[in-house]
């Protein structure tokens, strides 16, 4: 969960000083904002995570932001699956 967090944060920090145009456009997010569970940042969460997901961060053109957004999809790909493999464990042990 760490790892996720720290590459959405450099993630974020180059979109800011590389791509502004692009920063601008997903509404200037934080990476407090983006961990937040705020009902305020909501929007601001879908947006970024339709923009990481949906391969529109691969449009900007940038080495760096493509291999810090791939590093993010695996980071969030590995969360989901510890997180399924605790539950799962869990279930495994209680029976």
């Amino acid at each position: 969960m760490a790892g996720s967090w720290l590459v959405r944060g450099l993630l974020l920090k180059l979109l800011r000083n590389r791509h502004p145009y692009d920063f601008a456009e997903l509404g200037h997010p934080s990476n407090r904002q983006l961990a937040s569970l705020l009902r305020r940042d909501q929007e601001l969460q879908i947006q970024f995570w339709k923009y990481l997901w949906g391969g529109k961060i691969f449009l900007v053109n940038d080495k760096l932001v493509s291999g810090l957004a791939v590093t993010a999809l695996i980071a969030d790909v590995a969360l989901v699956v510890g997180v399924i493999m605790l539950l799962w464990s869990a279930a495994y042990i209680e029976h």
